[in-house]
Parts: structure tokens; sequence; C-alpha cells
């Protein structure tokens, strides 16, 4: 049997209460949950209310309120939220820091001097890409505030705002360079992972957009 209007209102009730409100999730869950109490109601001859609790009493532990030390425990979501999260986001949580300390390690190996002219031509290019990616990583961080919509990559981004300390620390320095010519490894370093990190999140909002306009968000 097919429920009726009110009886899948009542679901997204449900859903609502859970915070099941991160629509590239929320669609998929109540056509799971609808589809079960079909179902439930279909095979045990149960009236709606019975089928209702059974159902959602499986879907309680999917739907709990939880977090993820991938994301810190002041990010909390429903745990299907963090779920997917967690899949979306864990190769940029391991290629983060490994970039950083590649980056430092082979810069340490070389330990390469450079003449002044040299030095501040590259300088000048670090300059210029440290300002590029903070300028680019503010614009997609208003944009995405500014939309209404949850996501789960909308949950993601939200989650990275320590990235913007990393580039304000950047330009506080501005100098990619120690006092004898060498590299600086720590500025490198972290240029080059707020430099991912910016990559990662202007993707992120790219794929809360798609998801927006496929489930016909305005």
């Amino acid at each position: 049997m097919e429920l009726t209007k009110e009886q899948i209102q009542r679901v997204e009730h449900y859903l609502n209460v859970k915070n099941i409100k991160y629509i590239d999730v929320r669609f998929e869950v109540l056509d799971h949950i609808v589809s079960d109490i079909e179902t439930t109601i279909e095979k045990n001859n149960l009236d709606f209310e019975t089928a209702f609790y059974k159902v959602t009493d499986k879907w309680n532990t999917h739907l709990k309120e939880t977090s993820s030390w991938f994301f810190g425990i002041a990010h909390s979501a429903p745990k299907i939220i963090i779920d997917k999260a967690k899949k979306l986001f864990k190769k940029w949580f391991f290629i983060l820091p490994a970039v950083y300390f590649m980056i430092s390690f082979f810069n340490y190996k070389l330990n390469i001097i450079f003449s002044k002219n040299i030095e501040n031509v590259i300088n000048l290019f670090f300059q210029i890409t440290s300002v590029f990616c903070f300028v680019l990583y503010v614009i997609v961080l208003i944009l995405i505030s500014r939309s209404k919509e949850k996501t789960t990559y909308r949950f993601i981004f939200k989650t990275q705002n320590l990235n913007l300390l990393i580039g304000t620390m950047i330009l506080l320095d501005f100098n990619f360079f120690n006092n004898d010519g060498s590299l600086s490894l720590s500025l490198i370093g972290l240029l080059f992972a707020f430099i991912l990190s910016t990559f990662m999140c202007f993707h992120f909002y790219r794929k809360h957009k798609e998801a927006v306009k496929k489930y016909k968000i305005s």
C-alpha cells in the first residue's frame, strides 16, 4: 500500500526532529523510510502507527546526533551525515598534513640557498599565490555561508575554518625566506597546505551547488 499525504508528512516531521535537513541525504532517507513502512504494513498486516514506530526505531541508530574526530567534537550532526562526510573528507584529511610534511622534508633535504634576485622573484610569486588563495577562500566562505540550504558538503566546509587561520598566519609573515637565503620550512609547508585546502573547500562548494541544483532548491 502507498502512504497517504498526511502519513508522509508525519515521516517528514520525524526527519525534522532528527535534524535530517541536509538535502543530499534527506530525500533518499525519506524514500527509504516510506518504503520500509509500506513494506512493513503489507508483510505484517500492521496499522500505520505500529509500522511507523517499528521502522523509526530501526532508523534511530542511524539518525542519532553524533560527532567525529575527523571534524572535531564541536561539529555534530546526525550519524548518517557524519558517516557520509567522513567518506567524502577522508582522503583530504590525510593529504593535507602529508603535503605539509613532504614539502618541508624535501626543502630540508635540498637546502638550496638562493641569490637575492631569485629570492625576490620566488617570494613575490608565493605572496601573490597566498593573496589569491586567501581572497578565493574568503569569497567561497561568504557564498556558502549565504546559502540557506544544508548539504553534507556545506557541513564539511564549515568544519574547516582553521584553514582561514592558516592563511592569515601566512599573510602576517609574508616572507618565505630565512635570513640566509634558504626557504622557510614552516611557511612553505603551510602555504602548500593552504593552497590544497583552498582547492578542497572550493571543491566542496561546487558539490554543494550541484546538490542544491539537483534537488531544485532555489
